[in-house]
């Protein structure tokens, strides 16, 4: 940041400051009518990987019934994720083990050949 010499680019400071934290604060509000008005609409945006009887709770308040439907769905995608990786951790390891004996087989291989 540069120096600040005299009063006046104090203040020319400050105000570029308040006007980007207007900026900022036009941007937070307007993400908040957007996930607001998901919620109310019960619209989870593509992120349900189940039928919509499975997940869809029902109750009284409409913002309520959103926002357990997302959690809901949220959960039921990050369970996926979290048992893909278990797979794919697994899958690595059984084929690092089945790697190691093709190369201990090639090498055995090549010990008889020589002999």
């Amino acid at each position: 940041m540069k120096k600040i010499r005299n009063i006046n680019e104090l203040e020319y400071e400050k105000l570029k400051l308040r006007v980007k934290q207007l900026e900022l604060e036009k941007q937070m509000d307007q993400s908040w009518r957007r996930i607001s008005s998901k919620l109310t609409s019960n619209n989870l945006s593509g992120q349900k990987h189940s039928t919509q009887s499975d997940n869809n709770f029902k109750t009284g308040n409409t913002l309520l019934s959103g926002a357990l439907n997302y959690g809901a769905s949220f959960l039921s995608h990050k369970l996926g994720m979290l048992a893909g990786k278990k797979v794919e951790a697994t899958a690595e390891q059984m084929l690092g083990k089945l790697a190691e004996k093709v190369n201990s087989l090639g090498a055995k291989k090549k010990k008889v050949e020589k002999s």
